[in-house]
């Protein structure tokens, strides 16, 4: 077949091995062959003897160190581990990792006194409240102060400190932040600037009585805002619908509370923003729709042609409207016909095409059809579709291109028999989706133990991990081996 172009070769019969049944065999055979990654993604269930192996292979040398402390998907038990080196650089890597526990920077700030460092644990999404705030109180750079005001962890009670200590200094900050409070806010509205006002009133804790001072308000910027607001009056948004400023009115456009009585003026605004945020919401009456359907905006016309509430009339005219993009909306709509679909199926534009392809009412003939198109987005969308046949399937997943076959794995219907020959896949990255796969056995996945791959040999065997965990190891991986604490990184 033109499309498939499949590999002559017929893969070999994988070598089923059967998986180990308990945490003690997983962990047995990730120490076996000496693997730092098998090993890191076991340490969770380890325990004893095994454990103590475990952290002294990770600890071995100091390139392996320095690798899995900067490695985002190193466990955070195991990352806890290595804060108990006395190293500068890997504390550098550790406050640098997204997978750092909050225990864990607990403690390497408690013995940090770098400002750049520092600075690295007040940004950290991790940090617990109690570390931010020992920050605010006893920092003084404005880059730390301004990552603790600007950490979503951080509570009302920090931000209060920052504010004692510094009145005035990071208003634009606090202003965004969700844990300021109305009181706080109102502060800020007073004595802000024009962004800080319009950041406060995009603030779902803005009080009525500060969002009623910005409806006076004169500046354009903090208008925009508040035009957007959920809570705004609805008075208020009939006047800024006819604001002279688009961008105004752009927003009164996309708020969900706007007033049905703006909504047709609206949607003769001379601005093409005003009107493409309209064709966006989900309310817009079949009239309003039929008049957007016959925008000069291309723009609008997509987001029509997606509506689910557009009458089929007007759904087949866009359908054979001269821009490919409006064609590919309606290609996309769930309410487009069979018949629509099948004359969609023949477009020039590859984009159709391929939005056919994705189509989850689609006929399993017509992706059959699809199936030998030349363009690999049309391929890859036949081979992620539900509806595709397990035969065709099985067939993509031999294909060259390694987005067909990525979308043979990604389908939710792919069945263990067209699933195994990716196991073999020359791609890490698929081989690598397989692990997770609920259709897969389990001795079918231990056939990647061995994989060359070190991230895909990490995933599988903390997926075993996973399984195989018990209450008794969960509740162990948070203490580790006390003897690293004294242990001195080479």
């Amino acid at each position: 077949m033109n499309v498939l172009r499949m590999a002559i070769r017929k893969p070999a019969r994988l070598r089923r091995e059967k998986a180990p049944a308990s945490a003690g065999a997983l962990v047995r055979e990730a120490l076996s062959g000496g693997d730092v990654y098998a090993a890191a993604a076991v340490h969770a269930i380890a325990e004893g003897e095994d454990r103590e192996q475990i952290e002294a292979l990770m600890c071995g040398d100091r390139r392996t160190v320095l690798t899995l402390a900067r490695w985002e998907h190193t466990p955070a038990n195991a990352l806890q581990v290595l804060s108990g080196l006395e190293d500068e650089a890997v504390h550098l890597r550790l406050e640098k990792n997204p997978a750092t526990a909050a225990q864990t920077l607990s403690r390497l700030f408690q013995n940090e006194r770098d400002a750049t460092l520092v600075a690295l644990i007040a940004w950290h999404r991790h940090t617990p409240p109690a570390v931010l705030e020992r920050i605010a109180e006893q920092e003084h750079d404005r880059a730390v102060l301004r990552a603790v005001c600007k950490h979503p962890a951080t509570p009302r009670r920090v931000l209060a400190v920052v504010e004692r200590r510094f009145p005035g200094a990071f208003d634009s900050e606090m202003a965004t932040h969700p844990a300021t409070s109305p009181r706080m806010l109102e502060t800020l509205y007073r004595r802000g600037d024009a962004f800080v006002r319009a950041a406060v009133v995009s603030h779902s804790s803005c009080s009525p009585e500060v969002l009623g001072l910005a409806e006076g308000d004169s500046d354009p910027v903090v208008l925009r805002h508040l035009a957007g607001n959920e809570r705004v009056s609805a008075d208020a948004l009939q006047r800024m619908s006819r604001d002279a400023d688009g961008a105004i009115r752009r927003a009164v456009a996309g708020n969900p509370l706007l007033p049905l009585g703006c909504i047709d003026h609206l949607a003769r605004d001379k601005t093409d923003a005003v009107r493409r945020a309209l064709a966006m919401r989900k309310d817009l009456s079949a009239s309003v729709l039929d008049m957007l359907a016959d925008d000069a905006d291309h723009w609008v016309r997509q987001w029509v042609a997606r509506s689910r509430v557009l009458p089929l009339s007007r759904l087949e005219m866009l359908a054979r409207d001269a821009n490919p993009e409006v064609r590919r909306a309606a290609a996309r709509n769930p309410n487009c016909s069979q018949e629509l679909l099948e004359e969609l199926a023949h477009d020039a534009n590859a984009w159709v095409r391929a939005a056919v392809a994705y189509q989850e009412n689609v006929k399993a003939s017509l992706l059959t059809f699809l199936a030998d198109d030349d363009d690999i987005d049309v391929q890859s969308g036949v081979a992620a579709n539900p509806r595709t046949p397990q035969r065709l399937l099985r067939q993509m997943a031999a294909s060259v291109n390694a987005d067909v076959r990525r979308g043979v794995i990604l389908n939710p219907r792919a069945a263990r028999r067209t699933l195994l020959p990716l196991l073999r896949d020359p791609y890490y990255l698929h081989r690598l989706l397989l692990v997770d796969s609920k259709v897969l056995e389990d001795a079918d996945k231990w056939h990647l133990h061995e994989d060359p791959d070190p991230s895909v040999r990490f995933s599988l065997f903390r997926w075993f991990a996973g399984k195989l965990m018990q209450p008794a190891s969960r509740l162990a991986c948070r203490n580790p081996l006390k003897f690293v604490k004294e242990r001195r990184a080479p």
